[in-house]
């Protein structure tokens, strides 16, 4: 059996190897586990090397973790470029400061090939086409109302492609919808309007004018690395949307502070009120009452590994399918239920994927 290395000579035909930047508005959680899988998928492929030092807890964003990374990669058929970490730490002027780096190192250097786009603001930053170098834009919420790409299976831009969960957002809320046909929905975003299609907020507010429910939006930090105001501007959402909702859905976001989190939550689940977590089960188990996620969004990484490959292979981005199909999993806190008086039906129990029997932010 050939070893990775071998293999990676193999798929690599001259000209094909791809030597790879990151580039990313902040740090993310979402952002890390998607880094993750698509990279050890890669690895068990045989395109990154097998002394890369990837495992289930790699975090690529950690101190030293990128450059272990980078210099681990060198020689394999996906190489990891010096200082290729391109991070904006969810302030707008670094964030601006990062995307002028790497595209002049682009421009000048020529010695990046691909960018690793992580979240929505990176791939609105890197869309254009305009550095004739391919970019793939992983876990952009909602591409096509961020401006990212335009609708349809293969990308509108040349060079671009991005992931694209079909109807992912605007389902979850109809299924919430559907289940407590709410007048009045109370959402939590970021104050920043650059980070709201991050958090499917056109999205959001699409389906409210389908559905004819009104929206409540507590707009306040609950995007940047000052986690004391982000976890001070959610708990403050919270007690706010307790006085004027009749469910709160609460999309991406640092605001939730998993420890604390059903103190945060406490004034919505005294008012008796559903909450439903985009960003998935570790928020149902800590408090919130419902969602539906991509759990570690492994099959996500995997889909960007094959979009890797394909390229390697000598497709163009434009050429590969953007639709993804996850395999979501619903989650429910019965603890939570109780706490807000509601019992599930026998529809709704027979989908929860996931259940909590307990909240772990009491504790």
């Amino acid at each position: 059996m050939l070893g990775p290395i071998a293999q990676a000579a193999d798929d690599c035909p001259m000209g094909k190897k791809q030597r790879v930047a990151v580039f990313q508005a902040g740090s993310y959680g979402d952002f890390q586990k998607v880094f993750r899988q698509t990279a050890l998928s890669l690895q068990r492929d045989g395109y990154i090397n097998a002394k890369a030092p990837l495992n289930m807890n790699f975090e690529h964003d950690a101190l030293g973790a990128y450059a272990a990374l980078r210099k681990a990669s060198v020689g394999g058929c996906i190489e990891f470029v010096a200082d290729g970490l391109y991070d904006g730490k969810w302030n707008p002027a670094l964030i601006d400061e990062k995307e002028q780096e790497l595209r002049a190192r682009i421009k000048t250097q020529g010695d990046i090939d691909m960018i690793w786009a992580l979240g929505t603001v990176a791939g609105q930053r890197f869309a254009d086409s305009s550095l004739k170098t391919n970019v793939l834009v992983m876990t952009a919420t909602d591409p096509e109302s961020a401006g990212i790409v335009g609708p349809g299976e293969f990308s509108t831009k040349p060079f671009v492609h991005a992931q694209k969960e079909r109807d992912r957002y605007s389902s979850e809320l109809r299924m919430f919808y559907q289940i407590f046909h709410f007048k009045r929905l109370g959402i939590i975003i970021d104050d920043e309007k650059d980070n709201q299609p991050g958090q499917a907020v056109p999205v959001i507010r699409d389906v409210a004018r389908d559905l004819g429910f009104a929206l409540n939006a507590c707009e306040k930090d609950v995007i940047t690395t000052d986690e004391e105001v982000a976890h001070a501007a959610f708990a403050q959402c919270c007690l706010e949307l307790s006085q004027n909702s009749d469910a709160v859905y609460i999309p991406y976001g640092m605001g939730a502070d998993l420890k604390h989190l059903y103190a945060q939550l406490k004034p919505l689940i005294d008012a008796k009120i559903p909450t439903f977590s985009q960003s998935g089960a570790i928020e149902v188990e800590n408090g919130v009452l419902l969602s539906l996620a991509d759990i570690e969004l492994i099959e996500s990484g995997r889909f960007e590994a094959k979009v890797v490959k394909e390229i390697v292979g000598g497709k163009k981005p434009e050429e590969i399918s953007q639709y993804y199909f996850a395999p979501l999993n619903l989650a429910l806190n019965l603890h939570t239920a109780k706490l807000i008086e509601w019992k599930p039906d026998f529809a709704v129990l027979i989908a929860v994927d996931r259940v909590y029997q307990n909240i772990a932010s009491m504790q």
